[in-house]
């Protein structure tokens, strides 16, 4: 087959190209011109002559386009949604307030800094170093202080 065969769209189809750049062709056909578009560079330069050609009365076109008209299409084709008279907005509670979550963020992170949880964490320059074979993790530091912590909790 030769390129004319496979192509057929490209045997006078300047109609189609002129109908979809002044927007009266369908929206089926406006689908498939700009598939073709994307897919065939020799569409695209059959795309840009028709596009030179008519250069001079897109500006006369888009001068008398009636704006109502293409209103009333968009609109045509939006759903219909009901919106109730009086949209009831549900107020937030006291705890659901973004206002609640930073308090509490902030009180945790000073008792956390007034007990000492951070230091622990941190080893001291005054101290001596431990090598790391005698190590103990942080999450074992942290695990030993939280035990004897609910172990003097106990009665």
């Amino acid at each position: 087959m030769t390129d004319q065969q496979d192509k057929p769209w490209m045997k006078g189809q300047t109609n189609d190209w002129n109908a979809y750049i002044t927007g009266t062709c369908t929206i089926e056909e406006s689908t498939r011109l700009e598939k073709l578009l994307l897919e065939d560079e020799q569409a695209l330069m059959l795309y840009l002559v028709a596009l030179e050609q008519l250069e001079p009365t897109l500006q006369d076109y888009s001068a008398w386009m009636d704006t109502e008209r293409f209103t009333d299409q968009v609109m045509a084709v939006l759903p219909d949604i009901e919106v109730p008279a009086q949209v009831a907005f549900k107020k937030r509670r006291w705890f659901e307030k973004p206002v609640f979550h930073y308090v509490v963020a902030a009180s945790l992170t000073l008792i956390l800094l007034s007990s000492g949880a951070f230091d622990k964490m941190m080893p001291h320059s005054g101290e001596k170093q431990v090598p790391p074979h005698e190590r103990v993790s942080y999450s074992e530091e942290v695990m030993q202080a939280t035990t004897t912590w609910l172990d003097k909790l106990k009665p």
